[in-house]
């Protein structure tokens, strides 16, 4: 019987070498392991698994500073959330190119994957102030100048749900602020994958504007399938930029 932590990844993948992988990526930027480290953590999260094994398997690789949006959004005043943030690479990353810290907040629904980039980079008592966790969404009208939102609008797949997420993100910025990020959609003419993953453009562009956002900029970016055979035939990148009117 597999253990745990490791029978939720895909074929080829397990548990101790993507924790492997991810400690290597993350070492990268500065982070330093003490000796048996690695092989504490393959123990713990043996025994309580991992929530979400696709986000091990890209910890370590922001993708915050690949959107066409970032540069722009370095420069830009204002508070920034990170909505559905995961492991916080993307806040961490920012940070990283000089955005200010005390104007950043990363939130999510449970700690999962949150406690899991405390471990991974071992900062916990440096970053844990700058996430929030709740089952409800906790912030007020208009506190935000960005939000950003990395590979979350693929993963809700009830579309009263995405329109409530999308509504939140619209209360919680000041009017002229601004959501970016990026989802898996729909490469253009391919037909729709069998578990439904990823909006068609015209579906993207459409629920923003209902949620009331205006002057969208969606740019397409080649997927690279990471656990699906067959989704580089008819998945892709969507990175978005949409504007709340002032």
């Amino acid at each position: 019987m597999s253990a745990p932590g490791s029978r939720w990844f895909p074929p080829g993948k397990t548990l101790g070498g993507e924790l492997g992988l991810a400690m290597k990526r993350v070492a990268a930027f500065g982070v330093v392991y003490p000796a048996g480290y690695e092989q504490a953590l393959v123990g713990k999260y043996s025994r309580e698994g991992v929530l979400y094994p696709h986000i091990l398997i890209i910890l370590g690789q922001p993708r915050i500073n690949h959107h066409f949006f970032y540069p722009r959004a370095l420069g830009r005043t204002g508070r920034l959330l990170d909505y559905g943030c995961g492991t916080g690479d993307n806040i961490r990353q920012l940070i990283r190119d000089g955005f200010p810290r005390e104007r950043i907040t990363a939130f999510d629904i449970n700690r999962a994957s949150i406690d899991l980039g405390f471990d991974l980079y071992r900062d916990r008592e440096e970053m844990q102030d700058l996430f929030s966790i709740s089952g409800t969404f906790p912030y007020g009208p208009a506190e935000f100048g960005m939000v950003y939102s990395a590979s979350v609008v693929h993963v809700i797949a009830d579309e009263g749900e995405f329109r409530t997420y999308l509504s939140n993100a619209w209360s919680a910025l000041r009017p002229g602020g601004i959501l970016f990020g990026s989802t898996l959609g729909l490469a253009e003419g391919a037909v729709r994958s069998p578990d439904g993953r990823g909006p068609p453009r015209e579906q993207l562009a459409g629920e923003l504007a209902v949620a009331g956002f205006r002057h969208p900029e969606i740019v397409q970016r080649y997927h690279v399938p990471h656990d699906v055979p067959g989704d580089k035939d008819n998945m892709c990148v969507f990175e978005f930029c949409t504007e709340k009117p002032a």
